[in-house]
């Protein structure tokens, strides 16, 4: 027998019942606070300009910890430089030069100091690519870091980076060595010109060529040493093993980076201490003394400035480019909205799979095929 209730004449509005089927179930409770996660950088694959905005975005999230921990890097950096090219100029500003001779005694020294300050600022990249991992990861799930919470996170993985960086950094000061030795024992041995001539035009290009090679491949590995907790030799298979297969779109995207940095905290931000530098120049060609010393600090000033504000960008980029392959490969964005956790560090630790570091991961089996359950039965009322 049919449900009189169940039916109604056209146009007619459903009769009230006190049956337990029609009463509506209770509103769903808000959502805790603590559950949305509200960002500016999309937590999805990134795009091009996405990573570089991103950079940008977690340093404005949380200042005081990406500036702060670049502002002491930056700081310990740019003093050792300008002791460096204040020895090598023999304690003066600037050398007269008046002939071939001054120039060549005069371009050896300061080209000594400038690619030692190249490295430098590129080992501090990426101690802070690793120390602002931490900033990043939590700015990517919706959280703000300060500075405290930065350096209790740096002293945690403190022994780790530094092995990691220094790494890095003898990797490529290696594959830059490798190529240019011939060219320095054909100098020292007074080898023929023609010869010098050569071993300089095939070492310097292949030198170049395997220092972008050396770096793009492992530059992934300090954000990696951190978020995943992995010691210096897994934490460089897996920067090698995420870059595999998109190598050329890593490396012109740091180069990109590189190119912005370059425009930046070389042809802007120095200039108004630069032109501070030249006032103080207009009193005395050849300052010494207090005017000599604030000639100095002005230009340190500066530079400190302009790195401070620069490093966290290409730091970012890094730790951006890391973030987007563990998306890309591994769902990781998925993985956080489906199952979030509370400790945002906690959420970026490997999964099973990858939790052996690098090499083949293992295949899941595919399941036998299951016949599926019989539907269950109509409920009543349901015929007419």
């Amino acid at each position: 027998m049919t449900d009189a209730g169940a039916w109604a004449s056209p146009g007619s509005a459903m009769p009230e019942t006190d049956t337990a089927d029609s009463v509506a179930p209770p509103p769903a409770p808000p959502a805790a606070a603590d559950d949305i996660l509200e960002t500016e950088i999309p937590l999805r694959p990134l795009g091009v300009s996405e990573l570089l905005d991103g950079a940008i975005t977690y340093v404005r999230r949380s200042p005081r910890a990406a500036l702060g921990l670049s502002a002491i890097l930056t700081g310990i950096v740019q003093v050792v430089v300008t002791v460096l090219q204040f020895i090598a100029l023999g304690g003066r500003l600037h050398t007269n030069v008046d002939s071939p001779a001054d120039l060549v005694r005069t371009l050896g020294p300061a080209s000594m100091t400038s690619a030692v300050g190249l490295f430098l600022t590129a080992y501090v990249v990426l101690l802070l690519s690793g120390l602002l991992a931490p900033v990043m990861g939590r700015t990517l799930l919706g959280r703000a870091t300060s500075f405290g919470q930065a350096c209790r996170d740096a002293r945690a993985v403190k022994g780790r980076l530094i092995g990691t960086a220094t790494a890095v950094l003898a990797i490529v000061l290696l594959a830059i060595a490798l190529p240019l030795t011939p060219l320095v024992v054909s100098l020292l041995a007074h080898a023929p010109t023609g010869l010098q001539a050569l071993t300089a035009v095939l070492g310097v290009p292949l030198a170049l060529a395997l220092m972008v090679v050396g770096y793009v491949w492992f530059a992934l590995a300090t954000p990696i040493a951190v978020l995943e907790r992995r010691g210096v030799r897994a934490a460089l298979r897996r920067s090698a093993e995420i870059v595999r297969g998109r190598w050329w779109r890593m490396m012109g995207v740091l180069t990109l980076a590189l190119v912005i940095t370059f425009f930046v905290e070389f042809l802007v931000l120095p200039v108004p201490f630069a032109v501070a530098q030249q006032i103080i120049l207009v009193f005395d060609k050849d300052p010494h003394g207090w005017l000599l010393v604030a000639a100095i600090a002005v230009g340190g000033v500066g530079r400190v400035i302009a790195g401070t504000l620069v490093n966290p960008f290409n730091a970012g980029v890094i730790t951006l480019i890391y973030a987007d392959r563990r998306m890309r490969r591994e769902a990781f964005d998925l993985e956080s909205q489906l199952e979030p956790s509370d400790d945002p560090l906690a959420a970026w630790l490997p999964g099973p799979l990858t939790a052996a570091g690098s090499g083949p991961q293992p295949k899941t089996p595919r399941p036998s095929f299951v016949a599926p359950p019989p539907p269950p039965p109509p409920p009543p009322g349901w015929q007419r």
